[in-house]
């Protein structure tokens, strides 16, 4: 059957950024197709939760607490994964954030810059690295990145994160090619998703409305939304795809560059 080729029946997996919003439901997905999971965050507690709900779909979990800007704490995951399991073959590179790096450019320094960088770029290329001895043992290794629309949109404050994941999507076809035909590597773009970041917007009426006023399938997206993207790109059902980014986004090529910002400033 055709839906036999996104089962992940005993695969292994890596998600960082597991702890909340789209890393965490990502997570789950993985589990219900098969796969164990190795749930990656800054916050015990958080991933502590979502590797409970992973073994809750009958696989197991390892939750990991990680800082992913840190090379050594990378490897050590990496480690503790392959003591584990005995393999890696999945990688979801989930964790990001604007970080420092969010604000005008005479506020963002050279140092505020690269921070942002290393949470969204260099982190991922950190990880993809390390996994790769592994990943080419495995038969059928995917790796997935998280980018977002600001890959692609214009919008103010967001010069460090924006460069980011543009960087993220060139990163994302560049290494499909080098590690073709064994490995691919593939990219999903979020546009605004309801998750713990946006809770300023989704906490308000009014300020929800005005922004999916601008998204023309009228909501904002869930996590679950992301996830769905992300199980196509990491299962075999997508075995002839690499190089890809698929945008997730509601129709947001539509979007004025700016409205997000309008809408966060007219409301405050």
């Amino acid at each position: 059957m055709l839906l036999d080729a996104f089962k992940l029946n005993g695969k292994v997996a890596i998600v960082t950024g597991a702890g909340k919003g789209i890393g965490k439901s990502v997570a789950e997905g993985l589990a219900q197709l098969g796969a164990h999971v190795v749930c990656v965050a800054r916050s015990q507690e958080d991933i502590d939760a979502t590797a409970e709900l992973v073994k809750g779909h009958g696989v197991d979990a390892l939750a990991i607490a990680c800082d992913v800007t840190k090379e050594e704490q990378l490897q050590n995951l990496v480690t503790r994964t392959v003591e584990k399991f005995g393999a890696i073959d999945i990688l979801v590179n989930n964790a990001g954030a604007p970080g420092k790096g969010f604000g005008s450019i005479e506020k963002v320094d050279k140092t505020r810059f690269e921070h942002t960088l290393a949470i969204n770029l260099t982190s991922a290329y950190t990880l993809v690295h390390l996994c790769l001895p592994y990943l080419r043992k495995s038969s059928s290794a995917a790796i997935v990145n998280v980018s977002s629309a600001l890959s692609w949109m214009v919008d103010k404050n967001f010069s460090a994160y924006a460069a980011a994941k543009a960087g993220m999507n060139q990163m994302t076809r560049v290494m499909s090619y080098e590690l073709a035909p064994h490995i691919r590597v593939n990219a999903v773009a979020p546009g605004a998703i309801e998750t713990p970041s946006t809770s300023f917007i989704t906490s308000d009426p009014q300020r929800k409305s005005d922004a999916e006023r601008w998204i023309p399938l009228q909501r904002l997206g869930k996590p679950e939304d992301i996830a769905l993207g992300v199980l196509y790109l990491a299962s075999g059902a997508s075995a002839f795809v690499s190089g890809k980014v698929l945008e997730i986004d509601g129709g947001m090529q539509a979007l004025p560059g700016s409205a997000i910002q309008e809408v966060i400033a007219r409301n405050g």
